[in-house]
């Protein structure tokens, strides 16, 4: 039997070998050029860069995670997206690798890395999640209003949140606090909100009719209000960050590749939409619309792909798309599931325990789907009854669901970009954060 340091030390080396096939892959690029293509929110230094492709050490889980990124797309100019599909792999190399070196330190491998002088508290909470159970942490922004809106940045580290009482917050999300002082310049309550991919812009949407584009690191208002046909209830930034579509009654397309001199769309399309749009990675927009119909269409033209998704007798009151593109999730008295290629329904639709979907969204890594729902036209929105409606994506398997915790509507949702946390606001105005069951566990890899 091989020793716990004799494991670790060579599945270390092995990792390394490929972190070096794949930077010799995608253009071998040299150690300062790795360091200066990494996004802000990672710094990468080129001592540990080079300790990694040696395998003379293992760093951070959000270090490796990003040098991966940089060298998944360093021949395309790019840093790789968070939900590249060769990323889980390198996530679950990285888990073993770390509960291989844990294991070396003689404490048991089927417990997520802690300190020896971890408070029992804080082992039963890891335990838990080891388990792949969910853990539901205290509400916040109690004293802000309504939560309106929720998103994480793309590196998971910053929470943002839009509220009825015109204000934009950010959170810290790892020290559960205000990241900052609140962020004013609307008029009018706060319905949307949405990180750049790079992570370095912020836009809100109000309901006083405008988009408002913030530079995150110094908080501050970039350009003058990017107006809407009506109030804005989402935003989305292009993979690319260059176009930012704001939906009000319709959805117009803005060119932000100057983010500080955006250039306006010339025409709207997508009308009598019920739903927020979503984005693929590779520009197919989905919109929802009265009558049970999705549509979908080229996002950078403005133009109608194929025939509409037929399927609900009710509005479509919500979509998710996986992050691999090619499934669809449309909710409305039910949840059904689209091949987004070939157009074509793929399974018997799942049922929900409320009357409505209001909220859906596929983790990142695409294992799990999770559905709100509720009474949306409850005569008291104070009390209707919202619940959580958790799959898993491989075999269709409902999974035990926490209870969603809020009183009231639930208006806001969002996962983290490591599939695990998962956001809820709602117009009792608490921020609600809970890591979810997962569909294999957070297991030790074999």
């Amino acid at each position: 039997m091989h020793s716990a340091e004799g494991d670790f030390g060579r599945e270390l080396k092995r990792a390394a070998a490929e972190l070096r096939t794949l930077r010799a892959r995608h253009g071998d690029p040299t150690l300062a050029q790795i360091a200066a293509r990494a996004l802000g929110g990672q710094r990468l230094s080129e001592s540990g860069i080079s300790a990694a492709l040696r395998g003379q050490s293992l760093p951070s889980r959000d270090y490796y995670l990003a040098l991966v990124r940089v060298l998944l797309a360093y021949d395309t100019n790019k840093v790789a997206a968070h939900q590249h599909p060769e990323l889980p792999v390198w996530r679950d190399r990285w888990q073993k690798l770390s509960l291989l070196r844990h294991a070396q330190k003689g404490s048991d491998p089927a417990l997520l890395p802690i300190e020896h002088h971890a408070a029992l508290s804080e082992q039963v909470v890891l335990a838990a999640l080891q388990r792949g159970q969910h853990v539901q942490l205290p509400p916040t922004a109690v004293d802000l209003g309504e939560v309106w809106a929720t998103g994480f940045s793309p590196d998971g580290r910053l929470l943002a949140t839009g509220h009825g009482a015109k204000t934009v917050q950010l959170w810290d999300t790892v020290e559960q606090r205000r990241a900052g002082p609140a962020l004013f310049g609307h008029t009018d309550r706060v319905m949307s909100v949405a990180f750049s991919p790079d992570g370095r812009l912020l836009a809100t949407g109000s309901l006083d009719g405008t988009a408002r584009l913030w530079d995150v690191d110094s908080r501050t208002l970039i350009t003058e209000p990017l107006d809407s046909a009506g109030f804005v209830e989402s935003l989305l930034f292009a993979p690319d960050g260059q176009s930012l579509y704001i939906q009000g009654r319709t959805i117009r397309r803005w060119d932000i590749t100057d983010p500080r001199q955006p250039q306006k769309g010339q025409r709207h399309f997508a009308n009598n939409l019920t739903s927020a749009p979503v984005l693929s990675t590779d520009g197919l927009l989905i919109t929802g619309h009265s009558g049970g119909v999705a549509q979908l269409w080229e996002a950078q033209e403005q133009t109608r792909i194929d025939v509409p998704l037929r399927g609900h007798e009710s509005d479509v009151t919500a979509l998710a798309l996986a992050p691999s593109g090619d499934l669809l999730a449309t909710g409305s008295d039910d949840v059904q599931l689209w091949d987004v290629r070939t157009r074509q329904m793929i399974h018997e639709p799942l049922k929900c325990s409320g009357d409505m979907v209001t909220e859906m969204a596929f983790s990142m890594d695409g294992r799990i789907l999770v559905a709100i729902s509720g009474d949306r036209v409850s005569s008291d929105p104070k009390e209707p009854d919202f619940s959580f409606n958790i799959w898993e994506t491989t075999t269709w398997t409902e999974l035990p669901s926490p209870h969603i915790g809020h009183s009231g509507h639930v208006t806001a949702s969002a996962f983290s970009p490591d599939s695990r946390l998962f956001a809820t606001g709602g117009i009792d105005g608490c921020l609600r954060i809970r890591t979810l069951p997962t569909a294999m566990g957070e297991r030790p890899l074999a």
